[in-house]
């Protein structure tokens, strides 16, 4: 018998760097991509309170390609923000895309030891049997990308931190 990933995933980082500067620096996609190996931000639409900020996301692997649109659906400042993602693969040789389940990322920001602890909570929406599948075989690899991608968001705002003090 195979089993399947939990659709839900969890991480976490203690940054230091205040909550508030923390937070400002993810309500803009830019901040929260910087610097990814992969998924780069090609286009991004801010707006005042930050619900409604979009973006499009592209990565490519060595097998396929990936758009991502992302909005950010839910702000909380300098406590919250949760965002949506569709994406759509289109692998090597096909020519068509794939769209795979939608992720929804929860953003948490919260005070702690001077610094920010920021809790990232990727749930994936009702995949089919054939991306959990995928998504078991991936594991590892996924792992590794949300923590880089948390550990890239504490290395710029402490690194802010730092300059402004």
């Amino acid at each position: 018998m195979i089993v399947l990933q939990d659709p839900t995933s969890e991480f976490t980082v203690l940054i230091d760097a205040p909550v508030h500067a923390v937070f400002e620096h993810c309500l803009d996609p830019h901040g929260m991509y910087v610097g990814d190996p992969m998924m780069k931000v090609v286009e991004a639409t801010l707006t005042p309170d930050g619900v409604g900020t979009g973006a499009l996301l592209k990565a490519k692997t060595p097998v396929f390609t990936e758009t991502v649109a992302i909005e950010y659906t839910e702000v909380v400042p300098d406590e919250r923000i949760v965002f949506k993602g569709d994406a759509v693969m289109v692998w090597f040789g096909l020519g068509r895309g794939i769209s795979i389940a939608t992720h929804v990322l929860t953003w948490t920001f919260q005070p702690e030891d001077g610094g920010t602890r920021l809790d990232l909570a990727v749930d994936v929406q009702n995949p089919p049997t054939w991306q959990r599948f995928f998504d078991r075989l991936l594991d590892k690899s996924s792992q590794k990308m949300f923590n880089g991608r948390l550990a890239r968001i504490k290395a710029a705002t402490e690194e802010q931190a730092t300059a402004a003090s």
